[in-house]
């Protein structure tokens, strides 16, 4: 997760052009969303990171290789991802936009649309590459 304040941050394919920040604030909601939670660890200086097996992850998968096949839960690809280096496959792309569909229809029902709206952004993006047989990069 980021610790990078403003940094931009462009995923291709149209999936997101803003701050890391922005990047990372959107994933804790996707996080709150799809039933993970969230860690915060600001008293101690640190960030806000969605609840998951930060341990179990490998660099290759937080750069969304997955060399030893990706998680059961398709979020988790996005959730896990390093901001400013990496890709998401095409294999796993659709993949991805499908859950991601799943989890805005919890994020339509939260009071500050940016989010939904940021969310159905990014699935167009991965769309767009499956039918364009691209990977999504990170940069």
């Amino acid at each position: 997760m980021s610790m990078h304040n403003g940094a931009a941050l462009d995923i291709s394919c149209g999936c997101y052009h803003g701050t890391a920040e922005g990047f990372d604030a959107l994933r804790i909601m996707l996080s709150q969303a799809a039933g993970y939670g969230i860690r915060d660890y600001r008293a101690e200086g640190g960030p806000v990171l969605p609840n998951l097996p930060w341990t179990s992850f490998s660099d290759e998968d937080m750069a969304g290789e997955w060399p030893y096949g990706a998680p059961d839960d398709p979020l988790i690809i996005l959730l896990a991802h390093h901001e400013h280096e990496g890709r998401i496959k095409l294999d796993h792309a659709s993949y991805l936009a499908d859950r991601l569909e799943e989890v805005n229809s919890r994020l339509l029902a939260f009071p500050d649309m940016r989010w939904a709206l940021m969310t159905q952004q990014f699935i167009r993006g991965l769309r767009y590459a499956v039918s364009n047989h691209q990977d999504v990069v990170f940069q």
